[in-house]
């Protein structure tokens, strides 16, 4: 379980990056004009996501563990945060889930 968490983490944290960057393309766009339309709020959806991944992450141990088809509860809520990032090279197969 330890690899899914550490892969989640850092995919949070360029998450994180990624939205904060945005954020100051959204606040900065009356300089950039009609370039470039980016709403703010983006940004702050992302941000508020990431933080909730976050705790998730951090509370991973008081997730009940009840028996499922997929394993314990955790590994599967686990698998189901890694399934958005699937597309990724460092993604391993055995964290996909059905349906």
């Amino acid at each position: 379980m330890a690899d899914i968490i550490e892969f989640l983490e850092a995919r949070v944290a360029e998450d994180e990056a990624a939205a904060e960057e945005l954020g100051e393309i959204g606040r900065g766009r009356q300089a950039i004009g009609a370039r470039l339309e980016v709403s703010p709020f983006a940004a702050a959806r992302v941000l508020a996501e990431c933080a909730a991944k976050r705790k998730i992450l951090g509370n991973v141990p008081l997730v009940t563990d009840i028996p499922s088809q997929m394993g314990g509860t955790s590994e599967y809520v686990l698998m189901c945060l890694a399934s958005v990032y699937s597309w990724h090279p460092e993604y391993q197969e055995g964290w996909s889930v059905a349906g």
